[in-house]
């Protein structure tokens, strides 16, 4: 059985993810401003590109805090 369909841990969806968590981490420590900043609000989020996942998070001068992590449906092109 192929786990390209599952999300269990050891999946490469699974692997992705915390690719993804992982890139995240390293952008937005160095740069919180990296995302986009939700209109009226100081809630950023940044989306995955090989994964769809969106990642919430804000931040203040010192710490960037993850508020949620969702997966998100691709726009269709």
């Amino acid at each position: 059985m192929s786990d390209s369909n599952t999300n269990w841990p050891g999946s490469s969806q699974t692997c992705r993810a915390d690719e993804f968590v992982e890139g995240a981490v390293n952008i937005l420590s160095r740069d919180p401003g990296a995302g986009c900043q939700l209109q009226g609000s100081n809630v950023w989020f940044i989306c995955g590109h090989t994964v769809d996942t969106a990642l919430y998070y804000t931040f203040d001068k010192d710490h960037v805090y993850f508020l949620s992590i969702e997966k998100t449906k691709l726009p269709e092109l």
